[in-house]
């Protein structure tokens, strides 16, 4: 890509408006507001927090949290306490999805320019230099907050600290930069293609020499049966926490677990799994907040693409076809790489070659270079359908309720890669010409 005209002082300016644009008042009110509502062990957490910035030591912290026990709410009170003070905190995240949830939020991997083969390279390091617009950033920032860190490789985290002691001229850890890594472990751990258990624990943060100077914060009570009293969701919490505590019997001949009938409902299709994840979908596919709150995984492409088909058909409207980029740029390589023979290919990460939609399907992005408005895994619903152009709604994270346009070619011919609009001035113009 031709690379911009502009200053590096343009860069860093840009970088570090982005990062201060907060208002302190509105920052305040949430601070005063919300510090009440802490229940003890979110308390201490936070206040452990508070007086280790207050006494400038930096550190290493780890905020130790199963799922609803209101990580999310504590990480983003830190956040508004430390940005209504004027100061720098970044907020990062190991998914695009959790990013998303966090103000300010961006993947790690972009915002840290991580290397992408961290499996081969024994010492990697942050690609961002002194003279960066992230580098002078890093060297001013108060506070790194990385969620859903044990989904991380830990030589990623052995990157930004070498990085962080070079940037600031300091031996300490993170040169002296205070990290709050927060996660669970009992989720999923870092992923490595073709690998062993062995290979993905030994690729877990714990691993790393770097763990011993881990500071371990707890937080247990579930907030989500707490303030709901729902006795269901109490069970099911605690049956939640005894398999991932690994407290559930293991079948030894086959290494699996029994789950038993009070832990989930069972159904005996693929069609009663839609029905009861989204019952009477024709009529609530225009619910954002009800979409929002449900989705299906399946571990494989071809069930996702037969699910995907069953749940659209349920929904009135014509389906569009968007075709992907199917010829080759050098003439000579024609007969290696045969149409056919492109079309076919399911790559991870990116759509399929035909992108069948209908006004109200939910997609969602995976690739986006101008965060953190837009990260990966940000989930949409389309609005309307053209030739040239999709108009969708955000349904997730902070901007929940905006519209975004996405630009693409004619409808079923060869098309370029999707490209993500968000200012005024720029949608105006994709919009102008998706029309001609």
């Amino acid at each position: 890509m031709i690379a911009p005209n502009r200053s590096m002082h343009d860069a860093f300016n840009q970088e570090l408006n982005r990062e201060l644009q907060y208002n302190v008042d509105t920052l305040q009110e949430f601070v005063r507001n919300n510090v009440p509502l802490l229940n003890d062990k979110q308390k201490k957490g936070y206040e452990t927090l508070m007086q280790a910035m207050e006494n400038n030591t930096g550190g290493l912290f780890f905020l130790d949290e199963p799922g609803g026990t209101g990580k999310t709410f504590v990480i983003s009170l830190i956040l508004a306490t430390i940005r209504s003070r004027c100061d720098i905190a970044l907020a990062l995240a190991s998914s695009g999805i959790a990013a998303t949830l966090l103000d300010g939020g961006r993947t790690a991997h972009s915002a840290l320019k991580l290397p992408l083969n961290l499996n081969t390279i024994d010492t990697p390091t942050c690609n961002i230099s002194r003279s960066s617009a992230m580098g002078k950033l890093l060297m001013q920032c108060k506070l790194i907050v990385w969620d859903e860190c044990t989904m991380a490789h830990k030589k990623s985290l052995e990157a930004l600290n070498f990085t962080l002691k070079d940037l600031r001229r300091n031996n300490n850890i993170f040169g002296g930069l205070m990290i709050l890594l927060a996660g669970d472990f009992r989720q999923t751990l870092p992923v490595i293609p073709r690998g062993t258990p062995a290979d993905e624990l030994n690729a877990c943060l714990k691993a790393s020499p770097l763990w011993n100077n881990v500071k371990t914060l707890s937080l247990t009570t579930n907030m989500r049966v707490q303030l709901q009293n729902d006795q269901s969701a109490a069970q099911f919490s605690k049956q939640l926490l005894a398999v991932g505590n690994g407290k559930v019997p293991v079948d030894a001949t086959s290494g699996l677990i029994t789950l038993t009938n009070d832990f989930c409902r069972f159904v005996d299709s693929q069609l009663a799994l839609i029905e009861n994840v989204f019952p009477n979908i024709s009529d609530n596919y225009q619910n954002y907040a009800w979409l929002s709150q449900r989705a299906i995984l399946a571990a494989k492409n071809n069930d996702v693409h037969a699910l995907n088909f069953t749940i659209q058909s349920k929904i009135a409207g014509d389906l569009l076809t968007y075709k992907s980029v199917d010829s080759i740029t050098n003439p000579d390589d024609v007969v290696n790489y045969p149409t056919e023979f492109l079309n076919s290919l399911e790559l991870p990460g990116f759509p399929p070659h035909k992108l069948q939609l209908k006004v109200g399907t939910v997609i969602m992005i995976l690739r986006n270079l101008n965060p953190p408005r837009l990260c990966n895994g940000t989930r949409l619903s389309v609005k309307r359908l053209m030739p040239n152009l999709i108009e969708a709604t955000i349904i997730n994270g902070k901007y929940a309720g905006e519209n975004l346009y996405v630009a693409c070619s004619r409808v079923g011919k060869p098309s370029a890669l999707f490209m993500l609009t968000s200012d005024q001035k720029t949608k105006n113009v994709v919009y102008q010409r998706a029309l001609q």
